[in-house]
């Protein structure tokens, strides 16, 4: 998929081992959640602790849990204009890892 259609020329890169780095990023992949093949092994912080509201117990994160959701949204995926979006309004995009990042429109 060609984003430049949807964003423009790129005009800087940042890694996902440096997204990592920063805590830009969370890396999701022992969740096991696939999608189209892949795995979604990465998420957004923001996102993250929008989901640690829900899913985050006196033991820590309820991970069973939130691959449950995750599963079921994906489930609901949609694509319209080549950019998937799970409900309510999340946006998964392939990433550099083989793999999906999920996040807010406004995290990209």
């Amino acid at each position: 998929m060609d984003f430049t259609e949807y964003f423009g020329e790129v005009i800087s890169v940042y890694t996902d081992a440096q997204g990592l780095e920063d805590g830009v990023l969370v890396d999701i992949s022992q969740l096991g959640v696939r999608f189209k093949g892949m795995v979604i092994n990465r998420m957004t912080q923001t996102l993250w602790a929008d989901f640690e509201s829900f899913f985050k117990t006196d033991e820590g994160m309820n991970l069973e849990a939130l691959a449950d959701t995750l599963r079921t949204k994906c489930s609901m995926a949609t694509n319209p204009g080549g950019i998937w979006v799970l409900p309510p309004k999340l946006w998964l995009i392939e990433n550099e890892v083989g793999g999906w990042t999920l996040m807010h429109p406004e995290d990209y």
